[in-house]
């Protein structure tokens, strides 16, 4: 017997929405294993001249009778080529598709050092909010493989964030310095470092040598050399201050994820009205496609009128039987309490939240655990990822659970439907 009805939350839900808790879940997760760094706007205003100068200075010849200019630039590539490995200079590159393809050639990407980031589909006139962040792997022959369902299409546009060596101006054909102004001195404590400890391995087989000053110049380069490095590791490493990003779809997964295990624990509520079409116990209820289980009925219905709580049994096949001693006619109305999965408002075209404001935390506490995890497990960064992320995503997952396990233990309140229990037949002995 059909019915036709809508059905309505029994209780108000929250306001968070899917970008809310998106952007939660983003910022929980990059607490711990690193968050995109800001790039350098504003870099050193100096040249290889200049720096070469500073060097000589440091090094106490000025006049150049010990070293020669070679051999003070080669210094100071060396301690650029190592501050570059620590804290590499960050970019960005936009690509514009040219075929349809999930494998992008970025070797028009100078220096490329390690791709980042990557965005796509950018749309420079309207980027839109949150970045549509994508997994990536990065293969030999400077190709970008997108790690998606839906493969990028002519015309789209690729927006790639990447690290690459920094630069001084006139080393090495470099255009400009990359460097930041409160990094030189490190640079030039590193480039002195090098520069000593190639003087003791050119005097080291001369014979008139006192044999104190090869010790001591290693001695001196070693200091330096540890100065450098403190300095240049003051920071975080690069991999964690410009952290791959986590993708939306990856943590729209881990939401829908998280909203479904606590659904099974304690559903959402809803109430549904139908009006039966004909006579007979057996009403069609494959209308309400959302149900997972009904909770009581109301039949029939009448607004002003006591409450009529019917015995039932749900049979497969979207089937609700009543099963009293009531004959439902053709024109009553059902009122029926059910449940359902919760939904989150802009997560698979869901309109509204029906989970309660207090239980937002716990979603993402979720959602951050498993995304946390995924990120642990992924090939093409398991090599940069600590293994505190994989115990931050445990410890996380574990709290979820605990708290899911206590809301199915709780005592249940309010009305709690019932149905009649099968009366067993006694044999009679």
């Amino acid at each position: 017997m059909p019915g036709e009805g809508t059905g309505t939350p029994a209780a108000s839900g929250s306001t968070a929405t899917l970008a809310s808790l998106r952007d939660r879940v983003r910022v929980m997760v990059e607490a711990v294993a690193g968050a995109p760094d800001p790039l350098v706007v504003t870099a050193a205003n100096t040249d290889i001249d200049l720096l070469r100068t500073r060097l000589a200075n440091t090094l106490k010849d000025a006049s150049a009778e010990i070293w020669e200019e070679s051999d003070l630039t080669e210094a100071l590539r060396k301690a650029l080529e190592q501050y570059s490995r620590v804290s590499p200079n960050s970019a960005i590159g936009t690509k514009q598709i040219e075929v349809a393809s999930r494998e992008i050639d970025i070797s028009d990407l100078a220096n490329v050092s390690r791709v980042e980031r990557v965005w796509w589909n950018y749309d420079e006139s309207d980027p839109g909010y949150a970045p549509n962040w994508k997994q990536f792997q990065v293969w030999p022959g400077a190709i970008l493989f997108i790690e998606d369902e839906d493969i990028p299409q002519i015309g789209d546009v690729v927006r790639v964030w990447y690290t690459k060596p920094h630069t001084i101006s006139g080393l090495d054909e470099g255009d400009n310095t990359t460097i930041p102004n409160e990094d030189i001195g490190y640079i030039v404590t590193g480039a002195a470092g090098f520069a000593l400890l190639s003087r003791a391995v050119a005097l080291v087989e001369e014979a008139t040598l006192d044999s104190k000053t090869n010790e001591n110049l290693r001695k001196l380069a070693e200091e330096h050399l540890a100065n450098f490095r403190a300095g240049v590791n003051k920071q975080q490493p690069a991999w964690q201050r410009n952290a791959f990003a986590y993708s939306q779809d990856d943590i729209h997964e881990a939401l829908r994820w998280a909203l479904h295990r606590y659904s099974l624990v304690e559903p959402d509520v809803t109430i549904a009205t139908l009006t039966l079409e004909a006579d007979g116990r057996e009403i069609d209820i494959s209308s309400l496609d959302d149900m997972l289980k009904t909770r009581k009925v109301w039949l029939p219905y009448e607004a002003d009128e006591p409450a009529r709580w019917r015995s039932f049994e749900q049979w497969p096949g979207d089937v609700l039987y009543i099963s009293d001693g009531y004959e439902p006619n053709s024109g009553d109305v059902a009122r029926i309490w059910y449940t359902r999965l919760h939904a989150l408002s802009g997560l698979d075209s869901a309109t509204v939240t029906t989970i309660a404001p207090d239980v937002e935390t716990l979603i993402v506490i979720g959602a951050a655990g498993l995304v946390a995890q995924m990120r642990a497990q992924e090939r093409n960064v398991e090599t940069f990822v600590p293994s505190k992320l994989r115990e931050w995503a445990e410890a996380r997952l574990a709290e979820f659970e605990d708290s899911l396990k206590r809301i199915r233990n709780k005592p249940a309140g309010g009305f709690v439907a019932w149905q009649p229990a099968r009366r067993r037949r006694v044999p009679r002995s």
